[in-house]
Formats: C-alpha cells, sequence, structure tokens
C-alpha cells in the first residue's frame, strides 16, 4: 500500500502541474517527506490522507489505488481479525487497516490495543517501554477526541487511563477517568438473575461470581507490579493465590493455573531482588503450573469443565486460546523460558540455581 499510495501522488501530482516544493507547502511537511511517499520510503500520516486527497481533487479511496471489489474484500479481512481479538502479532495488520481506511477510528483504536500489548510483549528498555506506551496513548487520544460513537469513545477513554497509568502520569489519568461514566444502578446481568430459575439461575450466578473472581486477580497479581519489585507486594500475590485455592479446593484449577503461573514468576521477580535462596523454589512452582496448563490444553480445542463445586456448572473452552494465536503459541512452558531470559532476573542469573533451569 505504501508503494501504491507513493505512485499515486506522484501521478497525480504530476498531472495537476504541480511541484514537490508546493505540494509540501499545502500539507506543511518538507520536500523530503513528499519524496520519501512518492519513492514508496514512508507514507503520509493518517492525519493527511483527506487533506491529500482534497488537493488533488480525488477520493481518499482513489489516493490509496482502492477499486470497490478489492476495497469490500480487504475490508472484510480486516473486519475478520478485528473482531478475534487485539495482540501484539496484529500491530502492523493494524496499522495499516488505519492507513487503509482513514475514517475508520475503531481501526486506530486497534493499532492503540495492540500498541498497548506490543509494549509489555516485547519490552526491553524501560525507555523503550515508554516509548512505545506514548504511541498508543497518542493512537487512544485521536479516537476520543474525534469519534461519535460513544462505546469507542468509552473504549479510548479507558485506554487513555492505562497508558497514563504505565507511564505514571497518574493526576492525568485521574482526570480522565473522572470523565468515565458511571454504570447504571441496575446492569443487565442483575436483572437477568432475578429472571432465571434452577440450574439456569445457578450456572448464571457462577458466571458472575467467576468474572468478579477474574476481576479481583487482575488487580492483586498487577498490584505486584515485576517492574518494581518490593517484598511487600508479595502479600497481594498471596491473596490471589489464596482466592484461587479457595475456589478450587480440589486442586484442578483449570484455565487458571495460567494466573497461579504468573503470580509465582511474580514471586520469583521479588525473591531475586530481596531473598535470592527462595526464588528458585518459587521459578519451581511456576513451572509446575506452566507444565499443568500445557497438559490440559496444548491438544485439540475442547470444553473442559471446572471441578469446583463454585463452578461445576460451567466449562473453559480451549478454543478460546486460538483468539491469541495457535495453542503451541500459547505454550506456558514458552513463556516460563522466556521470562527466564528477562533482564528481572539478571540479578540471580549466576547463582547455580537459576543456571540449572536454563540447562533444563
Amino acid at each position: 500500500m505504501e508503494m501504491r499510495i507513493g505512485a499515486n501522488i506522484k501521478r497525480l501530482r504530476t498531472a495537476k502541474n504541480i511541484t514537490q516544493e508546493q505540494l509540501s507547502a499545502a500539507m506543511n511537511v518538507t520536500c523530503a517527506a513528499v519524496s520519501k511517499w512518492e519513492s514508496g520510503a514512508s507514507s503520509p500520516d493518517l492525519s493527511l490522507i483527506v487533506p491529500l486527497a482534497k488537493l488533488l481533487h480525488v477520493t481518499t479511496d482513489e489516493l490509496l489505488g482502492m477499486d470497490a471489489s478489492e476495497e469490500d474484500a480487504r475490508k472484510q479481512e480486516y473486519e475478520v481479525l478485528y473482531a478475534t481479538a487485539h495482540h501484539p502479532g496484529q500491530l502492523e495488520i493494524a496499522r495499516q487497516a488505519a492507513r487503509d481506511y482513514p475514517g475508520e477510528l475503531k481501526y486506530v483504536k486497534w493499532q492503540a490495543n495492540c500498541q498497548y500489548m506490543d509494549a509489555f510483549e516485547h519490552y526491553t528498555t524501560q525507555e523503550a517501554f515508554y516509548e512505545d506506551l506514548e504511541k498508543a496513548l497518542r493512537l487512544e487520544r485521536v479516537v476520543f477526541e474525534n469519534t461519535d460513537d460513544e462505546t469507542l469513545k468509552n473504549s479510548a477513554l479507558a485506554g487513555i487511563v492505562m497508558n497514563l497509568s504505565g507511564l505514571h502520569r497518574n493526576d492525568e489519568a485521574v482526570r480522565y477517568a473522572e470523565q468515565y461514566p458511571d454504570a447504571p444502578v441496575l446492569d443487565k446481568k442483575t436483572v437477568m438473575g432475578w429472571a432465571l430459575t434452577g440450574e439456569e439461575k445457578e450456572r448464571h450466578s457462577q458466571k458472575i461470581l467467576m468474572e468478579h473472581l477474574d476481576g479481583m486477580l487482575w488487580i492483586l497479581i498487577e498490584k505486584a507490579d515485576p517492574q518494581n519489585p518490593n517484598l511487600k507486594r508479595m502479600e497481594s500475590l498471596d491473596c490471589a493465590e489464596g482466592l484461587i485455592h479457595m475456589l478450587f479446593p480440589g486442586g484442578e484449577y483449570n484455565r487458571y493455573y495460567d494466573e497461579l503461573f504468573l503470580i509465582y514468576v511474580y514471586k520469583a521477580v521479588i525473591y531475586a531482588n530481596h531473598a535470592p535462596e527462595k526464588a528458585a523454589d518459587a521459578l519451581k512452582q511456576a513451572r509446575s503450573y506452566a507444565q499443568a496448563f500445557d497438559d490440559l490444553f496444548m491438544r485439540e480445542p475442547a470444553a473442559i469443565p471446572y471441578r469446583s463445586p463454585f463452578f461445576n456448572l460451567l466449562n473453559y473452552n480451549s478454543a478460546d486460546l486460538l483468539l491469541y494465536g495457535s495453542l503451541e503459541e500459547n505454550r506456558l512452558t514458552d513463556r516460563f523460558r522466556w521470562w527466564l531470559s528477562g533482564a528481572c532476573f539478571d540479578v540471580i542469573r549466576e547463582r547455580e540455581d537459576f543456571k540449572a533451569f536454563l540447562a533444563e
């Protein structure tokens, strides 16, 4: 697409006897930028697509070099991907979708989500991490400030708060959070609970309980913050682990092996910085949960029932993992090895008990 739009800009500019200097002046960019567009080295910024089309007296579709049938087919492909999941592997696709359809702010939101997740997935240095969050923040603000869709606007608002929080700009985050609309006093799930009876009512209640559990676990685990390992934050991890053990008294944790794995990875990070002799035991426990998860889910997708008395009417369909790539890409033992390679364990990398993990 970059080559096509560049060739189209050059063709349309030449046909209208407009020089690169005149075009750059009209677009408030440098001549070098126009030259890069036309050579395919880069593409115009999203915000320049509509002004460029107007200046060259063409539609945005013509500027982008898309006929109606091609546009429909391409958009259908984007819609399928947009509906499945937003994960780092989709970042380039989301970015291209936003370029191809500059009026579709949901694609900009898609790009923002992928950029945010990419910041964590490909964390190298604090500076690079913050740079990725800034990119995601700029995209969220574009959506928030320009969409009339309330659902999309609120989603972007939540994204702004998350990115500002990650950047530790909490005063700004609070100001945006205050703009988020209050939920109604009675939501649909509460009203539906009144209407149901028997097993359906119990299944409905179990779903709500699981949603609350997921919310509490997310908050407790996030509080540990492996970027700032603090021994005091072990309490939140212990609390999260205790909740899982209480609600799954039989020790069959189903998809919550994932949360237990992360809890013990975070514990290992904290121990590595404060009690290194305990880090290896935490890593050993994390690995055991990763192996249990893989043994359960790394096969043909299936609906696997929860054995807990609190969730015995529910099951987890491992096909849902496919939203985040193939089953192989969701293998927790691979993620365990990825954590071992991270800078968070540099402080214990020369310990013999840590080297033993790397040798396996």
